[in-house]
C-alpha cells in the first residue's frame, strides 16, 4: 500500500465527520508443532450467528489479524499447504474488545484432513492495555433484577458503585467508576452516545441488550471522549434461525407485608402494582428462491417491554387551614403544645377580640388562597399531636414501554450494514414531582407529562481489504416533553374561580391565570401552594453524532484515526415564578406581622412576594468535535504497545 493511499484514507476519516465503534479485533498466531512460524496460512473467520466470513494471511512473523469486527461468536479455519486444517469454534468476542487467542499449532497432513479445538484454556487479556469488564449475554438475560435496569447489572463490576436504583425501567445511569463524578461516563448504544449531561434519552430494555462492556480505565484514544468510565451497550441482532422469547412479571401490594403505623391506623397498603410483559422476535428476512435464499444476508430482532404501572407513596400528613381559620376565626387554633395560638391586630399590636379577625378586615385574595386548600380530614389530636389535619396519598398512572428493532445487511462480504431504532414512550399521570422544587408537596394539581424518546444508529463498515477497514456510524436522539392539563384541574388552580382578583407585574407570564404559589412558615407540616415552574410545560432536546474510524493493519502495526462530531440541544422554558411567589410565614422583622401564617394570609400581610420579570424560552446548543490517532505495535509476542493523541475542541 502506498503512503498516498494511506494518506487518502486519513483523510476520509477526517471529512466524513465520525463517533467511537463497538468493533473489536482477533488477532494470534499460527505455527507448526515445532513451534516455528507458518506463514501464508489462510485464516477463514465466520459469524457463528450470520454466517459472514473474513478471509486473512498470516504475515512473515505468522500472526493473523481480524479488526472490525461487531462483537459476537466466531469460529476459525486455518487452511495451510502440507498441514491438517484447523477447526475452532466459541471463540467469544465483546464490544471494543482486542482478543488475542495465543498460538494455533498445526500438524503434518492432508488440507483435507481437519483437526477440530472445542476446549479452549481461560484467555488473557494480552492485545491491550485497558482495565474492563463485560456482563455477558447469559448475565444479562439471567440475572434477576427488580427494575429490569441494565445500570444495576455494571455494579457487578470491581470499581463501580451504584448510586441509586429504580423500581422500575429508567433511563438514568446513575453509578460511579473508581470515584468519579456520575456525569463523567460515557454511555453509548451501539456505538452512539445516549447519555449527555441536562439531555434525556430514550429508555432501552434489558431483553434487546446483548451485553454490556465497560470500559473502566487506561483505555485507547479512539474511547477518550470523558474522563470516566466508557459503558457500551451492545444490541441484540437476529441470527439464521428464528428465536423469540416471552415473560410476565407481577409485583403488587397484596403480597407486601404492611408497616406497624398502618397497621394501627387501619390504613391499607400503600399502591405498589407493577405488571411487566415482555416478547423478543429475530432472525432472517428472506423470500424464498428470491431474496436471500441462503439467509445470511438480512436480520433483524425486534423486543418490546411495557410497564402499566401504578403506584403510590407512602400516605404523607400535612396541614391546611381549617374552615374557621379561612373566616378570620382563629379561636381554636392550636400550637403542638395544646396552647392558643394569638393572633395580634397589625395596626394596634394588641390581640384580636376573641381571636377573631373582623369581617371587614379580611383580605379577599389571602382568603382565595387559603380557600384554595383542602378542608382537614384528620382532627384526632391525640395521634396528631397538632403536628397535622391532612392525610392523603400521591396516586400515579405511570405507563411506559419500549421498542428497539435492529437490522444487520450483509450487502457484501466487503460492505456491511448495521441500524438500530429504540423508541420509548412514558406518560406521567398525577401530582407529578411532588414536593420537589417546583411543585406543591401536597396533589395540588394532576398532569399528565408525556416523554416520548427516539434513539437512531446507523453504522456502516467498507471493508477495502483485509488490511484497510472504514466504519461510520450516524446516530440521532430525540426526547421531547409536553405537560396535558385537565379542565377540572386547572379551574381549581385558576384566579378567577377561586375569586382571586390581585393583578400581578407581567400577566403575560401566566398565560394559565393560574394562582400565585405561597409558603406558611411556621405552621408545622404546612401545605404550600406551588405548581411546576415551567407551566405549560414544554421541552425538545436531543443529540446528533457523527463517527467515522479508519483501521490500517501493516506488519506488526494496527493503525487507527478518527474523527467525532456531536451536536446537542434542548429548547425549555427556564424554571422561573411565572405566577408570583408570596411569603406568609412568621416573621419578627415584619411590623405587621399577626404572629401566625394563616392570620397573616387572612389579613393580606406578608413578608415578601417574588416575580419573574421576564419569562425566558432558553435555547441550550452545545458540539464536540474531537480526532485521534493511534497505533497498536506488537513489538513481539510477549510485548504489546499501545499508544496514540486524542484531540477535543468543545465549544460551551
Amino acid at each position: 500500500m502506498t503512503l498516498s493511499r494511506l494518506t487518502a484514507c486519513g483523510l476520509l476519516a477526517l471529512l466524513s465527520l465520525p463517533a467511537q465503534t463497538i468493533t473489536g479485533s482477533i488477532t494470534g498466531t499460527v505455527s507448526d508443532q515445532s513451534s516455528l512460524p507458518v506463514q501464508d496460512a489462510t485464516v477463514t473467520l465466520t459469524n457463528q450467528a450470520t454466517g459472514a466470513q473474513r478471509e486473512a494471511q498470516t504475515d512473515a512473523r505468522a500472526d493473523f489479524l481480524f479488526s472490525g469486527l461487531p462483537p459476537g461468536q466466531y469460529s476459525l479455519s486455518i487452511r495451510a499447504s502440507g498441514f491438517k486444517t484447523v477447526e475452532r469454534s466459541g471463540i467469544v468476542l465483546s464490544a471494543s474488545e482486542r482478543l488475542a487467542i495465543g498460538e494455533i499449532v498445526l500438524a503434518v497432513g492432508e488440507v483435507t484432513e481437519k483437526v477440530t479445538v472445542s476446549e479452549q484454556v481461560a484467555a488473557v487479556q494480552t492485545a491491550s492495555a485497558e482495565r474492563s469488564g463485560v456482563i455477558t449475554a447469559a448475565q444479562v438475560d439471567s440475572i434477576p433484577i427488580k427494575g429490569r435496569n441494565i445500570s444495576s447489572l455494571v455494579q457487578l463490576l470491581p470499581g463501580v458503585v451504584l448510586l441509586s436504583d429504580s423500581d422500575s425501567l429508567s433511563r438514568t445511569f446513575s453509578f460511579s467508576v473508581q470515584g468519579n463524578n456520575t456525569q463523567f461516563n460515557q454511555i453509548s448504544l451501539d456505538g452512539v452516545p445516549i447519555s449527555q449531561q441536562d439531555v434525556q434519552t430514550p429508555t432501552v430494555s434489558q431483553d434487546a441488550i446483548a451485553e454490556v462492556k465497560v470500559l473502566l480505565t487506561n483505555y485507547q484514544a479512539e474511547y477518550g471522549r470523558l474522563s470516566g468510565a466508557n459503558v457500551q451497550l451492545v444490541s441484540k441482532s437476529g441470527s439464521r434461525e428464528f428465536h423469540g422469547s416471552g415473560a410476565y412479571y407481577k409485583r403488587h401490594e397484596q403480597w407486601n407485608a404492611n408497616n406497624f403505623f398502618n397497621n394501627r391506623l387501619g390504613r391499607p397498603n400503600p399502591i405498589y402494582r407493577f405488571n411487566t410483559w415482555n416478547y423478543t422476535v429475530g432472525g432472517p428476512v428472506f423470500i424464498p428462491g428470491k431474496f436471500n435464499r441462503n439467509r445470511d444476508k438480512l436480520f433483524f430482532f425486534w423486543s418490546q417491554e411495557g410497564w402499566p404501572l401504578k403506584t403510590s407513596d407512602p400516605i404523607a400528613q400535612r396541614t391546611v387551614p381549617t374552615e374557621l381559620e379561612r373566616q378570620g376565626d382563629f379561636s381554636r387554633s392550636f400550637d403542638v403544645n395544646g396552647a392558643l395560638i394569638v393572633v395580634t391586630d397589625p395596626t394596634t399590636r394588641a390581640p384580636f377580640p376573641g381571636n377573631r379577625v373582623p369581617a371587614n378586615r379580611l383580605d379577599p385574595n389571602g382568603v382565595a388562597l387559603l380557600k384554595a386548600f383542602p378542608a382537614p380530614n384528620f382532627t384526632d389530636l391525640t395521634i396528631s399531636r397538632g403536628n397535622y389535619n391532612y392525610l392523603f396519598p400521591a396516586t400515579r398512572d405511570n405507563p411506559l414501554t419500549t421498542q428497539t428493532l435492529k437490522l444487520d445487511y450483509n450487502i457484501s462480504s466487503k460492505q456491511l450494514l448495521y441500524g438500530t431504532y429504540t423508541w420509548s414512550k412514558e406518560e406521567r399521570t398525577g401530582s407529578i414531582g411532588m414536593g420537589g422544587f417546583n411543585n406543591s408537596n401536597w396533589p395540588q394539581m394532576s398532569r399528565t407529562t408525556k416523554r416520548n424518546g427516539k434513539a437512531l444508529t446507523l453504522r456502516h463498515q467498507s471493508i477495502f481489504s483485509p488490511q484497510l477497514i472504514n466504519e461510520a456510524t450516524f446516530g440521532f436522539t430525540m426526547f421531547p416533553e409536553r405537560d396535558e392539563i385537565p379542565d377540572s384541574e386547572l379551574t381549581r388552580n385558576q384566579r378567577e374561580p377561586l375569586g382571586y382578583t390581585l393583578g400581578q407585574f407581567v400577566p403575560s407570564a401566566n398565560p394559565l391565570d393560574l394562582l400565585p404559589a405561597a409558603n406558611f412558615g411556621g405552621v408545622p407540616n404546612a401545605a404550600n401552594l406551588a405548581v411546576e415552574r415551567r407551566l405549560p410545560q414544554a421541552a425538545d432536546q436531543g443529540i446528533a453524532t457523527i463517527v467515522n474510524n479508519v483501521s490500517y493493519n501493516r506488519s506488526s502495526h494496527l493503525i487507527k484515526a478518527g474523527f467525532y462530531l456531536d451536536l446537542s440541544w434542548r429548547d425549555s422554558y427556564n424554571p422561573s415564578n411565572f405566577n408570583g411567589l408570596f411569603d406568609f410565614g412568621r416573621n419578627a422583622t415584619n411590623p405587621l406581622d399577626t404572629g401566625y401564617a394563616y392570620s397573616n394570609a387572612a389579613l393580606g400581610v406578608y413578608s415578601s412576594y417574588t416575580e419573574t420579570s421576564q419569562r425566558i424560552w432558553y435555547r441550550m446548543r452545545s458540539s464536540n468535535v474531537e480526532w485521534f490517532v493511534q497505533d497498536t505495535w506488537k513489538v513481539n509476542r510477549r510485548l504489546t504497545l499501545d499508544y496514540g493523541m486524542r484531540f477535543y475542541w468543545i465549544r460551551p
